[in-house]
């Protein structure tokens, strides 16, 4: 074991960073942008391969340095043992306890069946399992072990098949193990034959640590809390290739960003955390002895968790003295630096409803915030012109206010901005504008030094709140600031066109239903919190507009009136839509069209489309999708040029800023249309952001202010596809 500095501690503490894998199957795991249904060909052999190993149900893993373990006998009273973790250098292996259970869900007759099978044998990886249901004669087969799940249906939107796994927030601690019925494993085969075997993938991953020091002996409980969705109901979603994880938000359930794990601990042993394999940019644990005595840990530093493995943290040194989470420095936090440049961008990340013992928290939360924005182009361009503040300030009460969506405060929450909403609608978030525009100027660094003035500064708040929502505030001197929460935890979410387009783009004559070619001409985008974050602070930072649409309606002579009194403030805002087919904001990018094609094919893609700034007739955008519509990693061609002028004016050269130089510094790339796999490219992500086609997701368009004029938002809406 080695001690590593990526962690902020008040305790020793000490981490190994092997990885080992956990059951890992055989079925092949799909990198990048491929849909899932690509990979039909190769899992068809692996079953080939599956069915030629004998009559027993057998989970084998073909690499690895760990054994998942049934145990075939209990110690009374404590079911749990049941599940133990032991290295083993030749592989993974099962050993199955009677009354062990695998649930199948299959097809027949085009519609879904489910059976259970149960073994009464116990003490090897190979059993017998048998069922009193009738599953004979059907196709797609797919089994789940143990045999629990919240719930499973076929999609009817793409026929592929969505399964609700939970992994519980409340987990108990085995020694050398983990807790029965939380770690879930998969299999599938195309068909059903008596006697046939099944491999099995694990879906979750596992955390395994040791305690020492004296306090080891004492510690009851054990707190992961993360910025990530590491527990509650999620979906798998499986179209006859490697189950992947898709972004349903079932009715009724939740994603846990922490969870619990209780038991009686001992120093030197292994224990066990089962939970989602997602990244983990920021993780504090908290261990306390149940008595009000607790020490508390945190990362500074991400850990990559991955399907079917084990991340070792190593040794957890807790000495002989409980510390608690230890003084909370909350001095301005200097993110990034400029380097180029007349004089430094500079922007100013702030809470609200976080609480002193949480602004750790808030501070990775607005590194990543910070990070997506500076991997979206321009910003990534020019992100050598920023200077970027992490500012802190503590709430008395976490989270944000409830209303009733109308105003009424139905729920207060004494936070520091003041930020509250409601629904079913959205459209009454409220935060303090003055204050967080004023609390800028006051704590901001560049503005007491006098690089800046305050009107100079955008402010990005996030909340401390997992609903969603978000909103931007714009005013004619250029100030303005950004207010989005946490939302769902971390937990992922989609967003689309919308359900209907214009038959044409120059004139209201009617409209249709989007079309299954339209959408997946377009793609549908799968982000968080962070797409929202990128939205809102583009709205005050870059000084766009909305570019969806909520009404089929005609827009009334005032809402067109209202967008060209926004075009013409000092610093102007909503550039990006025009009021006019036959005269743009971007006919110069029009004019050299054919020069930006040269360049790069992809200019093509500029063009006047019909809708925006809420509705769908009589305002017009550069695009057909762009960041503004659907919250894409992706700016549109003009959006990138409105951003890259306003960071060269902010930054003093906006004397050097022309056409040419924007082209010469544009880069084009869409990463969801291009066909990148991951947004910015980052790698190890890739397995999030697979490109399918999941049944009826669910997809949302965000609340946003109007500039200035106040809080008349058209409002938020689901649509689905059909």
């Amino acid at each position: 074991m080695s001690v590593h500095s990526n962690w902020v501690t008040v305790a020793s503490l000490l981490i190994g960073l092997s990885v080992t894998a956990l059951l890992t199957s055989n079925c092949t795991e799909v990198e990048g942008p491929l849909p899932l249904r690509t990979e039909k060909s190769r899992v068809s052999q692996e079953r080939d391969d599956v069915t030629e190993r004998g009559r027993m149900v057998e989970i084998r893993a073909p690499k690895g340095n760990a054994t998942l373990t049934l145990n075939a006998t209990c110690v009374a009273g404590t079911p749990d043992s049941r599940t133990v973790i032991e290295p083993d250098s030749n592989g993974a292996a099962v050993l199955w306890e009677p009354g062990d259970q695998i649930k199948v869900q299959y097809l027949k007759d085009d519609k879904l069946y489910y059976g259970v099978f149960v073994t009464h044998q116990g003490g090897s990886s190979s059993a017998v399992f048998t069922t009193e249901d009738d599953i004979l004669g059907g196709s797609d087969y797919m089994f789940l072990a143990p045999g629990y799940t919240t719930y499973s249906e076929r999609a009817s939107y793409s026929g592929a098949r969505v399964f609700g796994i939970n992994i519980p927030t409340a987990q108990t601690a085995v020694e050398g193990g983990v807790m029965a019925d939380s770690n879930i494993g998969f299999a599938q085969s195309a068909s059903f034959s008596d006697g046939m075997s099944l491999t099995f993938s694990n879906l979750p991953s596992i955390l395994r640590f040791r305690l020492s020091g004296s306090l080891a002996g004492l510690v009851k409980s054990i707190a992961l809390r993360t910025t990530t969705g590491i527990a509650g109901v999620q979906s798998i979603f499986s179209d006859g290739g490697v189950p992947t994880y898709y972004p349903a938000w079932i009715s009724g359930t939740e994603i846990f960003t922490s969870l619990n794990l209780s038991g009686d601990f001992e120093a030197g042993k292994e224990y066990h955390i089962v939970l989602w394999p997602y990244d983990l940019p920021y993780f504090e644990m908290e261990f306390s002895d149940g008595e009000g005595n607790y020490t508390t840990l945190r990362s500074t530093k991400k850990i990559s968790l991955h399907q079917s493995e084990i991340v070792d943290l190593g040794t957890i040194d807790l000495g002989d003295t409980w510390r608690y989470s230890g003084d909370i420095s909350m001095d301005p936090v200097k993110y990034l630096s400029a380097t180029e440049g007349s004089k430094p961008v500079t922007i100013a990340v702030l809470p609200d409803g976080f609480k002193k013992s949480e602004i750790p928290l808030f501070e990775s939360l607005a590194k990543e915030a910070l990070d997506y924005i500076f991997d979206t182009e321009p910003y990534k361009t020019y992100k050598n012109r920023f200077n970027a503040w992490i500012l802190k300030v503590a709430s008395n009460e976490s989270g944000g206010g409830v209303t009733n969506g109308s105003g009424t405060i139905v729920t207060p929450v004494d936070n520091y901005f003041g930020s509250r909403w409601g629904s079913p609608n959205y459209t009454d978030f409220v935060s303090d504008y003055t204050k967080i525009i004023n609390f800028t100027g006051s704590n901001c660094p560049d503005v007491i030094n006098g690089i800046h003035t305050s009107k100079e500064v955008t402010s990005l708040v996030i909340v401390n709140d997992t609903r969603y929502g978000g909103k931007a505030k714009m005013y004619q001197d250029g100030s303005g600031c950004a207010v989005s929460p946490w939302i769902r935890g971390g937990g992922l979410l989609w967003w689309s066109l919308g359900s209907v387009l214009p038959n044409n783009n120059t004139a209201s004559s009617g409209y249709h239903t989007i079309t299954a070619d339209e959408y997946a001409q377009y793609k549908k985008f799968p982000g968080d919190w962070r797409s929202v974050a990128l939205h809102e602070f583009s709205h005050a930072f870059g000084r766009l507009t909305d570019e969806y649409w909520n009404y089929t309606s005609a827009p009334k002579t005032a809402k067109i009136t209202e967008l060209t009194t926004w075009q013409n403030y000092a610093v102007p805002h909503g550039l990006n839509v025009s009021t006019s087919y036959t005269k743009t904001p971007w006919d110069e990018l029009l004019n050299r069209r054919d020069e930006l094609i040269q360049r790069d094919a992809r200019y093509s893609r500029i063009g006047k489309f019909q809708g925006g700034q809420y509705y769908l007739f009589k305002f017009w955008r550069s695009e057909m999708v762009s960041c503004m519509l659907d919250h894409r990693q992706y700016f549109n061609a003009w959006s990138r040029y409105l951003i890259a002028k306003r960071i060269m004016t902010l930054s003093g050269d906006g004397g050097e800023f022309n056409f040419n130089y924007w082209m010469l510094h544009d880069d084009p790339t869409d990463p969801l249309r291009d066909n990148l796999g991951t947004r910015s490219g980052d790698l190890d992500r890739s397995d999030r952001y697979q490109y399918i086609y999941p049944a009826e997701p669910e997809y949302f368009f965000p609340p946003d202010a109007p500039a200035e004029v106040g809080d008349d938002t058209p409002g938020y809406q689901y649509v689905k596809v059909d």
